[in-house]
Order: structure tokens, then C-alpha cells, then sequence
């Protein structure tokens, strides 16, 4: 069967494409990565040599390593003046308990600090009062693993600056760049800044005098002439957990950052703590590199780990350096606070969070950090926007979830939208149920129904890619996957399957209209086809694929001839024999050609969703406009699931193809996804939120509803001009008493009862007058109840006729007058033809709704 290999395509096409491509080194490889891994070893060894304040350009104070030599000509006299402005921004956050810890102490830079404040008095008049300040904990997290987000502004230190010119071919001679323009080089004034922190694994020192930890970052800043989501890189650094500092830096081939990351730190202290680490990690970390060397090799502190085209065609890069300065979490839960547990709350909630035992916990604080970032090589600084130099209003600095608060974010969306899953495949089903004839699949709209499919395949390989990825959700992604995966092939899929079979014969209609348009290329198609066996006939209740036309197809207007009128109680069995009869060459030719169809169909449509898929992982890569205008058009074309059964019902003259309940359910259910991702700020794939698309979504959405609902009360065809839509059918139409052609549109109970000594035979349908004017009376042959309809009476002027021409616009949807002019309640006969498209009373075939 065409469909397992299908489904078997695409998942080794998904494993493929997420499975990483690691080549053994070659032996001219291996000789490189032996001079980069003496060259490692010879920087750490200089680093485990040196002291605070060995690097010092204003004092001719250099250090030996790449991108830190005089002649390298990297802006190495702004540094001072940026680490000024990280000890401002930490003695903001903490005040002097901030200083106190980064200095280990009381020093000369602390006293001045505190000169004239009440800590100075403090400090005279207590003797223990830094001692006690010291040992008191600090209100911040001491894993800061999780992502924040905010904005930058250029700092006040970059203005006027001097960009420098660099040697790339000193700096790395190794390195063929293909061009000297720089990546990651920020021009603009302002834009967004993105970092996700990891310390999971990290390497941790703890001393009498502080900690210190390991800490990895991935760094996204944006402003006007980035791609994408804009600049990413890798970073790696040190985190000290007593102050809530950190210190990260890129490492390239022009730029050793890692290995000089202490004497970037900001004070003496922490330089000896970061030494001390970094020393016997980079150490433990060569030692990996040279094992690994045979097998494979992968530059651990590469700050492009994710861009493949940077080792195919190298380009330059901007290299930053990151402070970052944590601030107080702030518990909003006041029992907490009176309770005088407040001192240890911090650490209870990430105790919590990292081992969840049940405790009832107070809201988890959000982690807030001030942000600095210097270039050396690129000459900028920037800082975040928040308080004091802006307005809460303008900015409030980098804010966002740590990694367990986001997680648990995570899989509460995640169920959200395997709860929205379920409900689609609940109305689907019900759907289907009320759609289980021939006659009402032919209503429905094959592209409505595959437009919501290709949407729900999407969203299922969305999960499925994004559950390799992220292990904390994968229970709840991979289980969201499957709901996805279910309604699109199991449900979905078998709807769509049922819907081209019933639809068959329209197309080969078409196909044959197509043909007499073109008679000479269908002269030639068969002279070149090969002569076989002929194919019988195919009848079914839509009509017949052959020519010329039965006898008994249906004729689409009546003649005016006196039809035959055959009683009710006729020979239903017969009849039912000869519709069998009819339909077993259908059957039997349907089933020969169901295979083919079906591994057609599920070719081209996989195929299509691999094509999105696709198409819209490289958009990622996109400038933040192109992008942008193609997510929204991307969201707009599959939120106009609906104009298809719009267009459907136009054509086949049909009011109401689909359930209401259907409608309203997948209309809310679909657009769901759509408000949260437009609405909510800290929705869990950080995008920007965008109320203008999400209401014209909206809206769109609501026209199409509204549209199908007209088209159920006024008509399908209310708003089209006439002569648009091909010629169909109503069976609601104006009866007129003084109508010169009574036979094509009255019933025939009428004609028959108002003719003059006309005898009244037992199966006509006999009408009478209505106690209300302008109405008559019938009788419905399958309810066997009274039907009152609204009749223009004769002899009415055009302003009359108009007038009741509006006000029985919705009495006439109560009946339905078939071509054989006879009438029914509207439900009645609605019900009738669902399974059955004859009339109940002559046997004589209908028109589809």
C-alpha cells in the first residue's frame, strides 16, 4: 500500500533532517587541530601566570594571546571605563552589601563609595556590621538558568567613539575570509536583546571567601540591519552567586575570550576566583579536545556553533564581552513576608523548582538582570533600557522566566493545545457521522477539509522536531505530536478520502466539458491511446459519467410536461433492487482505481507540508520584515479554510453543507493558537505580539462565518450578480397564483384544485386556503403534515409583488418544490435526500442540494 511508504518518506526525512552531520578529521586536519591545541594549552598556562591588572593598556600593560597584543588594535582603553559602569549597575542592584562581596571586604573602594551615606555611619559606629552584612544572604538566584528579554540602547560611553581598523590577516592568518565586512555589527540606536543562560551541568568553586560557576549563553541582539531574529552567538563565562554577577565573553579565531575572561572581571577578588576555575576547566576541557581528535573534532568555546556556512564561507565577526547584574527577586506574597520565612524563601523556591517535592510555594519570582555589552573589536557599547536613566514605562532592563518556570509554562500550553486537538477531533468526527451518505459528502468542500488537515500535519511535525530538542517537555510534546498526527491521518485524511470518492464524477464531468472545449487535442489524446476493453457505465445519484444521458437522469429544468405519478405505496423493494443494480459498476470501478487515487493523494499532500515545512525553517533566517509578511500571509491562507465551502455552496446551489456547531467550534479552536502567540508578550516561543494581525484574523474568520450563515438564511447565491454561477436549481422558489406557466412552478396539488370541475385524483396533493392571507395550504407526503406557503397573489402590482416578494423571503425556505413540481417540508425532504436524491412520490431524480 502507497500510504505506510509515504508516512515512512517523510519520517526518514524528518531524522535526516535533524540529525547531525559529524565527519571523522582527516590527517592534514588532525596536524591543525594539534597546533590549535598546543596553542590552547599555552594560553592557559599564561592565564594560570598572570595577575589582576596584568592587562592595562594605559599603562602599556599587555597580554600575549590573540586580540589582546598592542599591535592587534582592539579598544582595550575603554575597558576600564566599562567595567566602571558594571560596578555602577551593581551597586544599584545591591548597594553595599554588592560591593562588599565583590571586594571580599572593606578596601579603599568601598569607603569611597559609601562616603556620605548612612553606611559610612554604620560602619564607623558598628564594628560587626560588615561582618554581618557579608554574611547575610543576597536576595537573588544562585542558578540563573533561563531566558530573559528586553531592549538596548547605545550607552552613554560609546558616544563619539572611533571605530578601529584591524589586520584580519595578522590576526588570523589561518582563516581565508571571504570578505572583510563584519557580521554582528550593531549600527543602529536601538533594538531587542535576547539571552538564554545555562549553568544545568556547570562546573562549581566554592571557597570560605565566595563561589563561583561555570555559565553558557546564547546571545540574540537585534537592530535594523540584522536577519532573522538577528545576531545569535555562543557565549561562555563565570557567574558569581553571592552578588548575582556575570561575566561573558565570545572566543574565536581573532579573539582568545575565554582564556582572558578574569581580567575583565571587577575586582581582584574575582579575578582570583575565575582564574582558579577557568584554569582547571579549560584544562579538563583540552584534555576532551585531544581525545577526541581521531573520532571527531568540534571547537568547544566557538561562539557560531550553529551556522554551518561560517566554516564553508568565514566571515568576521564582531566579539562582545557581557556583564550582566541580577537584582533582588521580589516576593509579591505577603503571608510570606509577614511570616518571617523570607530569608531562606529564594532558596525553598529553587530547591522546589529544580527537585519538586509538592511544597506550596509563592508566586516564582521572574529573574531580572541589567545588561552591558562592550566590542572591543567593533568599537560599541551598549547597555539595557530600564530605570534609572528610563521610565518603567520605557523599559525595565532583561526580565523573563528561569528555565523550571518556563518549562512548567511550557507544558501548560502545550496541554492547552492537546485539549484544542481533542475538541477538533471530536467535532471532526461528528462531522463525519452527519456526512455518512453520498449525498451530503458531495456538499462539503475538499479543500476546506484539507486546508484544516495540512494545519493540524503541520503542528505535528512542529511538535515532533521541537521534542528532540527540548527534554524537560518531551512527554508532553511528543503526546501533543501524536493528537496532531491522529487527526490529520486518521480522521482527517479518511474524510478526505471519502469526500474525493463521492466527488468523483464532478471531475470526470469537468474533464469532459474541458475535452469539447478542445476537440482537437482530445482527437489526438485518442489517437495516441491504446484501445481496450470499454468501461461500463458508471450511474450514481449525482448523475452519470458517460454519454449520452440515461433516460432517467435528471433533467435540470422541467419541460412542462405532465409527469407520471405513481402512488406512495409503490414497490419499494424493486426500486431498492434497481438502485443496487446501478450502483454495483460503480462500486466495482471505484474500488479499481481507490488505490491509485488514494496513494495520489497522500503524495501530493505530504509532499505540500513538507514544502511548508521547509520553506518556513529557512524564513527563520529571513530579515525581520520578510519574515513577518510571511507569517502573516502563511496564518492568512490557512485561516481561509473556509472560502472553499463558501465557493462550494455558490456552484451546487447548496444553503448548508457543514454542522453549526462545527463551524463555530473549528473557527474558535483554530484561531486559538493565533490570539496566544499575537496577544500574550511572554508566549513560549517569544514572539512579538502583534494585535493589528491577530484582530484582522479575527475579523476574516468572522466575515467567512458570516458569510456561510447568509448563505443558510438568504440563499447561497444572495450576493452574487446573476449570470456569475452556473445555472442550478432552487427548490425554493416564488409561487405566483396567476403564473401563465403554473406547471413549472407550482405544485401540482395547486393546479389540479383550482382547475375548474377538474376531478381530484387520490395521489395528487390536494391544497386549500389558510386561515392567513396570502398563504395556502398543502400536505407533505413524508410527515403527512400540513404545509403553509406563502403565494404572490394574482393581479398584484410591481410595487405590491415586491413588497410580498420581502416579506416571504424567509417563508420560503419553510418548503421545497421539487422539478416534478411536488412539495415538502424543507427539513422533510432535506432529510430525505441525505440518503436518497429521487423524489419519495414519483421516484423521479433530484437535483443535489
Amino acid at each position: 500500500m502507497d500510504a505506510p511508504r509515504v508516512v515512512l518518506l517523510v519520517l526518514l526525512l524528518i531524522f535526516l533532517f535533524v540529525s547531525p552531520d559529524t565527519q571523522p578529521t582527516t590527517p592534514s586536519q588532525k596536524r591543525e587541530v594539534d597546533s590549535l591545541i598546543l596553542e590552547e594549552r599555552r594560553a592557559i598556562s599564561l592565564l594560570n601566570t598572570s595577575h589582576y591588572g596584568h592587562l592595562d593598556p594605559g599603562n602599556q600593560g599587555w597580554f600575549n594571546l590573540t586580540g589582546f597584543r598592542q599591535d592587534d588594535g582592539y579598544m582595550w582603553d575603554l575597558l576600564p571605563k566599562v567595567q566602571e559602569r558594571a560596578r555602577e549597575q551593581l551597586w544599584t542592584a545591591l548597594g553595599p552589601q554588592g560591593y562588599l562581596k565583590l571586594e571580599d571586604g572593606v578596601n579603599k573602594r568601598l569607603r569611597e563609595k559609601i562616603e556620605g551615606t548612612p553606611a559610612e555611619t554604620n560602619l564607623q559606629s558598628n564594628g560587626s556590621w560588615s561582618t554581618n552584612l557579608w554574611k547575610s544572604p543576597t536576595p537573588v538566584y544562585q542558578n540563573v538558568t533561563g531566558i530573559v528579554r528586553g531592549q538596548w540602547v547605545r550607552s552613554a560611553i560609546d558616544d563619539g567613539l572611533t571605530r578601529p581598523t584591524l589586520n584580519l590577516t595578522a590576526l588570523a592568518p589561518r582563516m581565508p575570509y571571504v570578505t572583510r565586512g563584519y557580521n554582528r555589527n550593531v549600527t543602529g540606536q536601538g533594538g531587542n536583546l535576547r539571552l538564554k543562560l545555562d549553568e544545568k551541568s556547570s562546573e562549581i568553586l566554592a571557597t570560605d571567601h565566595g563561589s563561583i560557576r561555570e555559565i553558557r549563553a546564547e546571545m540574540t541582539i537585534k537592530d535594523e540591519s540584522s536577519s532573522g531574529d538577528g545576531w545569535e552567538m555562543a557565549m561562555h563565562g563565570v557567574h558569581f552567586p553571592d552578588i548575582g554577577g556575570i561575566v561573558l565573553s565570545t572566543t574565536g579565531e581573532k579573539f582568545s575570550g575565554i582564556f582572558a575572561l578574569p581580567h575583565f572581571t571587577l575586582s581582584e577578588h574575582a579575578f582570583s576566583l575565575a582564574r582558579r576555575l577557568l584554569t582547571r576547566t579549560l584544562a579538563t576541557t583540552v584534555n576532551k579536545q585531544e581525545a577526541s581528535i581521531y573520532t571527531s573534532y568540534t571547537y568547544p568555546w566557538s561562539s557560531s556553533p550553529n551556522n554551518p556556512n561560517d566554516m564553508v564561507f568565514p566571515t568576521p565577526h564582531c566579539e562582545y564581552i557581557v556583564y550582566l547584574q541580577q537584582h533582588p527577586a521580589e516576593i509579591s506574597d505577603k503571608r510570606w513576608l509577614d511570616s518571617g520565612r523570607s530569608s531562606n524563601t529564594l532558596s525553598r523556591i529553587e530547591d522546589e523548582l529544580r527537585f519538586p517535592t509538592g511544597a506550596s510555594l509563592p508566586k516564582v519570582p521572574s529573574l531580572e538582570m541589567t545588561a552591558l555589552i562592550f566590542s572591543p573589536d567593533c568599537g560599541f557599547v551598549l547597555e539595557s533600557r530600564g530605570p534609572p536613566e528610563y521610565s518603567p514605562q520605557e523599559g525595565t532592563h532583561l526580565t523573563g522566566p528561569k528555565l523550571e518556570s518556563y518549562m512548567r509554562l511550557a507544558r501548560h500550553w502545550i496541554l492547552m493545545f492537546a485539549t484544542v486537538l481533542c475538541l477538533e477531533i471530536y467535532l471532526l468526527t461528528r462531522q463525519m457521522k452527519d456526512t455518512s451518505t453520498p449525498s451530503t459528502r458531495s456538499r462539503v468542500s475538499f479543500y476546506t477539509i484539507a486546508m484544516m488537515a495540512m494545519g493540524d500535519g503541520f503542528a505535528c511535525m512542529a511538535f515532533m522536531v521541537v521534542s528532540m530538542f527540548i527534554e524537560g517537555a518531551f512527554v508532553a510534546l511528543i503526546t501533543t505530536a501524536f493528537l496532531a498526527f491522529l487527526c490529520v491521518s486518521f480522521f482527517g485524511m479518511k474524510f478526505l478520502m471519502d469526500i474525493w470518492i463521492v466527488q468523483a464524477p464532478e471531475r470526470q464531468e469537468r474533464q469532459r466539458r474541458a475535452a469539447a472545449a478542445n476537440p482537437a487535442q482530445t482527437a489526438a489524446n485518442t489517437a495516441q491511446a491504446p484501445v481496450g476493453p470499454s468501461r461500463p457505465v458508471i450511474i450514481t445519484a449525482a448523475g452519470v459519467d458517460t454519454l449520452p444521458l440515461p433516460a432517467t437522469a435528471r433533467r435540470p429544468l422541467d419541460t412542462g410536461a405532465t409527469p407520471v405519478i405513481l402512488p406512495p405505496d409503490q414497490d419499494l423493494a424493486a426500486a431498492d433492487a434497481a438502485d443496487t443494480a446501478a450502483a454495483q459498476p460503480a462500486n466495482q470501478t471505484t474500488a479499481g482505481s481507490a488505490r491509485r487515487e488514494m496513494g495520489a493523494l497522500y503524495t501530493r499532500f505530504y509532499l505540500i507540508l513538507l514544502g511548508i515545512l521547509f520553506l518556513s525553517v529557512h524564513a527563520t533566517s529571513w530579515p525581520t520584515t520578510l519574515r513577518s509578511w510571511y507569517a502573516n500571509i502563511l496564518a492568512f491562507s490557512y485561516l481561509s479554510f473556509w472560502t472553499p465551502q463558501i465557493y462550494r455552496n455558490i456552484v451546487r446551489n447548496c444553503r448548508k453543507a457543514l454542522r453549526w456547531e462545527f463551524v463555530i467550534g473549528q473557527s474558535i479552536l483554530r484561531l486559538t493558537p493565533f490570539i496566544y502567540f499575537y496577544t500574550v508578550k511572554s508566549n513560549v516561543l517569544f514572539v512579538e505580539a502583534d494585535q493589528n494581525a491577530v484582530l484582522f484574523l479575527m475579523g476574516w474568520i468572522w466575515m467567512q462565518v458570516w458569510a456561510l450563515l447568509s448563505q443558510e438564511i438568504l440563499g447561497p447565491r444572495f450576493f452574487v450578480p446573476k449570470g456569475w454561477a452556473p445555472p442550478a436549481y432552487d427548490y425554493h422558489p416564488i409561487l405566483r397564483e396567476d403564473d401563465e406557466e403554473a406547471g413549472a412552478t407550482m405544485p401540482i396539488g395547486f393546479t389540479q384544485a383550482t382547475a375548474e370541475g377538474a376531478p381530484c385524483s387520490s395521489s395528487a396533493i390536494t391544497s386549500g386556503e389558510s386561515k392567513e392571507k396570502g398563504k395556502k395550504t398543502f400536505d407533505c407526503a413524508i410527515c403527512m403534515q400540513d404545509i403553509e406557503v406563502p403565494v404572490v397573489p394574482g393581479g398584484g402590482g410591481a410595487g405590491e409583488g415586491s413588497t410580498t416578494l420581502g416579506a416571504n423571503l424567509f417563508g420560503r425556505r419553510s418548503y421545497m418544490v421539487t422539478p416534478c413540481r411536488h412539495i415538502f417540508h424543507s427539513p422533510c425532504l432535506e432529510g430525505w435526500m441525505r440518503y436518497r436524491l429521487q423524489c419519495p412520490i414519483c421516484r423521479e431524480n433530484l437535483p443535489p442540494l
